[in-house]
């Protein structure tokens, strides 16, 4: 299985590796009583940026040192008045007064404490929070917990990377590194020579396997397990079918209680592939076991959503401006795309006619006019970005929105920009004239969801 887990994660993660890959070894101990981690980590085989790095880890640790590959201390900014990139603290190894060339190997040391969530919950969960819940935690590449290097010139984050590590957590059952096997606690070694975001998920939780996924934290039985897998694989097929690029990846499913109070009926997910995880919900209570099905429609496209995160967050790595567009809008794209093969369009007419009574009084940045990534908005991403995209399939065609689609993930190492989107629909054989004609139509328009038939 572990060859198995190994030979899929290469399909996808070697298309990824961009120059020097850098290595993760040390240690992790995590405390699950108290909420505290400590990290004793070597970060070697640093990409030659020269001056034009940071290092990032999140905003909950206090570093004790960071030394070079000689074990000697050095100075460093970002811990008075420290700067932000997301959920991490900008940190930058410094020589004199100017930041230190090219270190090809950092051993910092670290640790932090967080909050367990248990019957007092925070306003929100998302993917960066490194979150305890009192049986389990949960912390993702978003969430930096293990040093991330920030590549300045090309606005990148390189958070995928070769490992060797051990996790300690003297109460957990099981423990599990994304890009290796689950294994039992308290103490388990990990080890990865592929690139990949390492997540960490240790807790007080079995494991159940199929034939096409391990599943951590469920608790579903062999009739549940059989109608989920069975499902997963027709996404899948129809992905491969559409897109014309392979999809073998052995997923692992992960349930986890959210750290946030959720109302009846919600829940969210992410993903860190090859894991899909969800919050507030039991997959096993999606599954009709009588019909042998999922019992709700509306759960096929929301797990179909983070299955499509293999092409649009993987095969292609977003970044810069349109990062959302391209990470969120797509996956939405097509999860709807597949609901409809297996529903009937009519379940698509539904979807964009239900999403547009949502979105009439919303007013749109156009795209060509994105400068910050995250002025596209969650409702933009989630919502409206689909409208367009389905815009654009509503003036070529199902066929040619495809190969649109594969053009753009076979496009290595370009900016996710607006002349991204531009320059990949015209390199599939969209024209100019209907690039116009959708660029007045669609992507300059306030709302186009009226446009939508």
């Amino acid at each position: 299985m572990k060859r198995y887990l190994f030979a899929a994660l290469l399909t996808f993660l070697l298309l990824n590796v961009r120059g020097q890959t850098p290595h993760l070894k040390g240690n992790v101990d995590v405390a699950m009583a108290t909420g505290q981690i400590t990290c004793d980590f070597v970060l070697s085989n640093i990409p030659d940026l020269g001056k034009d790095y940071q290092i990032l880890l999140n905003k909950g640790f206090n570093i004790k040192a960071i030394k070079d590959s000689e074990n000697k201390t050095l100075s460093y900014g970002g811990f008075y008045n420290g700067k932000m990139r997301g959920e991490g603290l900008i940190y930058v190894p410094e020589k004199g007064k100017d930041t230190l060339t090219n270190p090809k190997q950092l051993h910092i040391i670290y640790t932090g404490a967080f909050p367990i969530y248990t019957d007092t919950l925070n306003f929100i969960d998302f993917k960066g929070l490194i979150a305890f819940n009192g049986k389990t935690v949960r912390a993702t590449d978003q969430s930096k917990w293990y040093p991330i290097i920030y590549d300045i010139k090309n606005d990148r984050l390189i958070e995928q990377m070769t490992y060797d590590i051990q996790v300690t957590s003297k109460d957990a059952k099981t423990i599990f590194v994304n890009g290796d096997l689950p294994k039992s606690g308290p103490v388990a070694s990990f080890k990865s020579d592929i690139a990949i975001a390492p997540m960490l998920f240790a807790g007080d939780y079995d494991i159940q396997k199929t034939n096409g996924a391990l599943f951590l934290n469920t608790e579903m039985n062999d009739k549940q397990l059989a109608v989920f897998e069975q499902n997963i694989a027709e996404m899948k097929a129809y992905y491969f079918k559409a897109l014309k690029i392979p999809y073998h990846t052995k997923n692992v499913f992960i349930e986890h209680s959210p750290v946030e109070k959720f109302n009846k009926g919600r829940s969210w997910g992410f993903v860190s592939f090859p894991v899909i995880a969800f919050a507030g919900l039991k997959l096993g209570d999606l599954v009709d076991e009588e019909h042998s099905k999922l019992k709700d429609s509306t759960d096929y496209p929301f797990i179909a959503h983070e299955i499509g995160h293999y092409y649009f967050g993987n095969v292609l790595q977003p970044n810069s401006t349109l990062f959302w567009f391209f990470l969120e809008s797509t996956a939405e794209y097509l999860s709807v795309k597949a609901a409809e093969e297996k529903f009937g369009k009519q379940f698509a007419t539904q979807y964009f006619q239900s999403k547009g009574k949502q979105l009439k009084n919303f007013k749109a940045v156009p795209l060509n006019s994105i400068k910050d990534m995250n002025s596209i908005s969650g409702t933009y991403r989630y919502a409206y970005g689909p409208f367009l995209l389905r815009g654009l399939e509503q003036m070529i065609g199902e066929k040619r929105m495809f190969k649109f689609l594969n053009t753009c993930l076979t496009t290595k190492n370009e900016l996710t920009d607006y002349e991204f989107f531009k320059r990949n629909a015209l390199k599939s054989g969209i024209t100019q004239k209907e690039w116009y004609a959708y660029e007045k139509d669609f992507i300059l328009s306030e709302n186009a969801v009226y446009l939508i038939k």
